[in-house]
């Protein structure tokens, strides 16, 4: 018999703006019942580690964590000095998230290699199990609080998804086409994990959270640029509707798909304020 989770329900902020306005998303989407703050790996934005630290301490009902690292960017050894290191000023509500790296842009930029996708997944999963390793090693200096912190990998193809049904805690998917490539990307899932499957949170990242409003076409056409204005309206990262029919179909995913973790991109603040406004209404009626 599978578990029923809770829902979780986060926010991936891009920190564009200034100290004190990145801040404030963060206090406000505490307020607005979000239970977890990420923030992406990319080079034109900040470092994502000492702006997770200063979100806790801004927040401190929240869990903070990436969405996502770029696993290529960074060695195991000095990757876990700084998980511990967030973990602890956190006061262990840090989690991690990893995945393969895909802007090869990004790799020139730092002096890397842009491997071929099966060498950037076969890093992530090196990755990965030196992460639980040494995070797990009670004499691991500097010593975490979670031992280890929950991680997550994100990513839709085969490889990455099997790594993840074998060692993660978080299974996050990105942009598919429609509820048909969800379910057969959670059948995958549920095979390549086996037992393990009732351990697994899947999270849906939410291209555009779109409630009491028209959805933003031109933000779900930068993640699929090649598809109608209809077929951009049946991704399943597309949250759209009245307040009622973005709870119904919140409480779909979750008992269709057994997606219990949502992260909407950077929301504005009305769409943070009628999102937290679902938050209450699931979290009440759950």
């Amino acid at each position: 018999m599978e578990v029923r989770r809770d829902f979780r329900f986060g926010v991936n902020l891009l920190g564009r703006g200034s100290a004190s306005e990145f801040l404030e998303q963060v206090r406000h989407a505490e307020r607005c019942g979000i239970d977890v703050v990420l923030l992406p790996d990319h080079l034109e934005l900040g470092a994502p580690f000492p702006m997770l630290a200063a979100a806790a301490a801004a927040a401190p009902t929240v869990r903070v964590g990436n969405f996502v690292l770029n696993a290529g960017f960074y060695r195991p050894a000095l990757l876990a000095r700084d998980i511990a290191s967030v973990d602890q000023l956190t006061g262990g509500r840090f989690e991690i998230g990893l995945g393969a790296g895909y802007v090869e842009a990004e790799f020139e930029a730092v002096g890397l290699p842009f491997e071929s996708a099966g060498r950037r997944v076969d890093h992530l999963k090196d990755t990965v199990l030196q992460l639980k390793a040494l995070l797990s090693d009670p004499g691991f200096v500097p010593p975490v609080i979670q031992s280890p912190p929950p991680i997550m990998i994100a990513g839709t193809g085969n490889k990455v998804l099997t790594l993840a049904a074998q060692h993660a805690d978080i299974v996050a998917l990105a942009v598919l086409a429609d509820d048909e490539a969800l379910a057969e990307r959670v059948d995958f899932l549920r095979k390549q994990a086996g037992e393990r499957f009732d351990q697994l949170e899947i999270n849906l990242i939410i291209a555009d959270l779109a409630i009491d409003r028209e959805p933003d076409l031109q933000t779900l056409r930068s993640h699929r640029p090649d598809v109608s204005d209809s077929a951009l309206l049946r991704l399943p990262n597309a949250l759209h509707g009245t307040h009622d029919e973005v709870v119904a179909r919140i409480r779909e995913l979750r008992d269709t798909f057994g997606v219990t973790y949502l992260t909407p991109i950077e929301p504005s603040a009305a769409d943070l304020d009628a999102y937290g406004r679902v938050i209450g209404e699931l979290r009440s009626g759950t």
